[in-house]
């Protein structure tokens, strides 16, 4: 049964939002359970990686050792995403949109039931490993949006599911930090049978079985017509690639990102020691960053889609949040001025994301969607595994201004960049 474009584009809007909710609900648990992990106390290959972060640390305060760990396995994490973005959309490019998502989301599953068994250390971080790599499918559900609309919509597409993703990433914090109170699996973890948080783990698995059912049931079979024989992952060939537009736009994404997913990591420090915010008070921070997000993607960008081009909508983008940086440097200490610079960095990161999305789809052809989109994710992928070691040591080691003043060198680095950058003559 033939389903329309509108229909499918709500579907790929509900994929990745449970894909990105199932993802997220371990963010307000990890320190708890890496507290976990540490009490246990003969976990040899945890006391290694405990070890590593230590010594990146530069001898400074034990609090900021295990922050930096948890950094270190997110890294891990995007790194994999990193790799594997262009392979997944490679191989849908073959194979087809439907049957890449059925085996990516299937192997989300298979990593959050081993963080349900997750007893010892090595367990949970291959079930980070495996669920790091099924986590370059948003590059297979981005080509599968592009499919399904032309050059004019392609921005208002790419909008509407970057408003999934940014969905997807408010609530499963929240319902992460809500399902951590449910108990009734608490027995078995008490018995070192289950990981800490069971019931947390347990809501991730359901979530990750309603993305595959959807993509099971609702998205169609298809694939490009025509597709180009190229390597399996273009950073073997980069300079290969006929579109040097493609390559400087995905390294666009990675200044970007690079920043920004650097700010998104050190501002929870800050708030806490800042502001002396609670965690329950910092995920309520994200909240309003979410919306903000939301709105803005689901609608700002749809009402510009078509009428201006996404080189515009990026750059009014790398304007905003430029400007919500710089008013977090000199104001943010006083929570008017935070709450006004939130504003403006979620207002532009929403109009950056996709707008950069659909400029770099409209330098693929039908048939290299998948590689191409890939290719962008995985320097997107790249900028989040470095940024979250790196602006921590910055802003152990030299404090939020300074952490946010890089920060802000480097999108003001981005929107000069973006600026000169040349649009396709059509």
């Amino acid at each position: 049964m033939s389903q329309s474009p509108k229909k499918i584009q709500f579907i790929l809007f509900l994929i990745v939002f449970t894909d990105m909710m199932g993802f997220s609900l371990l963010f307000p648990l990890f320190p708890k359970t890496l507290e976990f992990f540490l009490s246990k106390g003969d976990d040899v290959f945890f006391r290694t990686f405990y070890s590593f972060a230590n010594i990146l640390s530069f001898g400074g305060e034990s609090k900021y050792t295990f922050v930096l760990f948890g950094g270190i396995l997110g890294s891990i994490y995007s790194f994999l995403q990193f790799l594997a973005a262009p392979v997944w959309g490679r191989f849908s490019d073959h194979s087809g949109r439907r049957a890449i998502l059925l085996f990516t989301t299937f192997g989300n599953t298979l990593g959050y039931v081993l963080w349900l068994f997750s007893s010892q250390f090595w367990m949970f971080v291959v079930s980070r490993v495996i669920t790091g790599m099924m986590g370059g499918n948003l590059s297979v559900a981005s080509a599968a949006m592009a499919d399904q609309t032309d050059e004019k919509s392609r921005a208002a597409g790419m909008g509407f599911l970057g408003a999934g993703i940014g969905l997807g990433f408010v609530m499963g914090p929240l319902l992460g930090g809500i399902s951590s109170q449910w108990t009734f699996l608490d027995s078995l973890y008490q018995e070192g049978t289950f990981v800490i948080f069971p019931a947390s783990a347990f809501f991730s698995i359901l979530v990750s079985l309603v993305s595959m059912v959807l993509v099971y049931l609702f998205l169609p079979a298809t694939k490009p017509e025509k597709v180009q024989e190229k390597e399996l992952h273009p950073f073997l060939s980069l300079k290969k690639i006929e579109s040097r537009n493609l390559v400087r736009i995905s390294l666009l994404n990675l200044l970007f990102v690079l920043s920004f997913s650097g700010f998104e990591f050190v501002v929870n420090f800050f708030l806490s020691d800042t502001f002396q915010f609670s965690p329950k008070q910092i995920g309520f921070t994200f909240l309003y960053i979410g919306i903000i997000i939301i709105l803005v993607q689901g609608g700002v960008v749809r009402r510009l889609s078509g009428k201006i081009s996404e080189k515009k909508i990026s750059l009014y983008g790398g304007v905003l949040v430029v400007l919500g940086m710089a008013l977090l440097v000199l104001f943010g200490s006083e929570f008017v001025g935070l709450l006004v610079s939130l504003f403006f960095l979620a207002f532009g990161s929403a109009l950056v994301n996709p707008g950069l999305s659909s400029f770099a789809s409209l330098e693929s052809g039908k048939g290299d969607l998948g590689r191409s989109l890939g290719l962008f994710r995985s320097f997107g992928s790249l900028g989040r595994a470095v940024s979250p070691i790196v602006f921590s040591l910055l802003y152990f080691q030299k404090g939020p201004s300074f952490a946010f003043f890089v920060s802000l060198l480097l999108l003001c680095g981005f929107t000069i960049l973006l600026g000169k950058q040349k649009e396709r003559i059509t």
